[in-house]
């Protein structure tokens, strides 16, 4: 590590710190924050169940947290700064506390809703496609599941097939980015940079880390010593803690008082 990039790499670890406050949360032996009766999260699970929208933020907000973990334990307890492997950490963790944001930001229950079952269908979907490479039997085909979802959107009065519409991980992190304050722009940039790193794109490379020219090469080939950047290191860390922390606060605001509304 160079001796400019330390002052980056203190703030990361800072930055890191409040995973522990996070880990607390999601423990199941510690003390967990239930859906008051009453709140807009009690009233979007009952219209969805029993698919509620509060076990799938959970869920989310779990995978975020342990994603962002492992990144501080390699960083912190192990003292390793990888070239690659923290951007798809970092990837895990931004991209399920975006699916979490992105279930809970909407002021409108009934686009929540309709977000809530577009997510199930994805689920439904992604494990028929596993589902048939092992050749598994089912009881029920996914046809007969997203129909189930179709019925839970037109009880509650809503398009049925909107609410089964296909859906891309682009499109749930850019929403996420607004309801988040970061702007689609910044979240749809931190997600791509660390899903072409995790995906070996040699353009996230160039973009995320250093490299120093070195001498002898032929003609028309660069020979290059790549280090990782630990300044634009803390940045990725610094977007995906920040859409974990509003992950949480909207799952408190939903979750809690008399939020109710149509």
């Amino acid at each position: 590590m160079e001796e400019h990039e330390k002052p980056f790499f203190e703030a990361m670890l800072n930055v890191l710190d409040q995973v522990d406050t996070w880990r607390t949360r999601i423990d199941p032996d510690g003390p967990r924050r239930t859906v008051s009766a009453g709140s807009a999260l009690a009233g979007d699970d009952r219209r969805v169940s029993p698919y509620q929208t509060s076990h799938a933020v959970w869920v989310a907000l779990g995978h975020a947290v342990d994603h962002l973990h492992a990144h501080r334990t390699v960083l912190r307890d192990a003292g390793v700064i990888h070239l690659y492997a923290h951007y798809s950490l970092l990837r895990g963790a931004f991209e399920n506390a975006s699916t979490a944001v992105w279930l809970l930001g909407p002021f409108s229950r009934s686009e929540r809703i309709v977000r809530r079952l577009r997510h199930l269908a994805a689920d439904i979907r992604n494990g028929e496609r596993v589902r048939e490479l092992l050749d598994a039997p089912t009881r029920r085909t996914a046809a007969e599941r997203l129909d189930d979802l179709k019925a839970i959107a037109r009880r509650c009065g809503l398009d049925d097939g909107a609410a089964t519409k296909r859906i891309a991980a682009t499109e749930i992190v850019q929403a996420a980015g607004e309801h988040a304050l970061m702007g689609e722009r910044v979240a749809q940039l931190v997600w791509s940079l660390c899903s072409g790193t995790a995906h070996g794109d040699f353009w996230s490379m160039v973009a995320l880390a250093d490299r120093i020219e070195l001498p002898g090469a032929p003609a028309g080939i660069s020979h290059a010593r790549v280090t990782a950047n630990v300044e634009r290191l803390y940045f990725l860390t610094y977007f995906a803690a920040a859409m974990i922390d509003r992950g949480w606060v909207l799952q408190d605001q939903r979750s809690t008082g008399l939020y109710e509304t149509p």
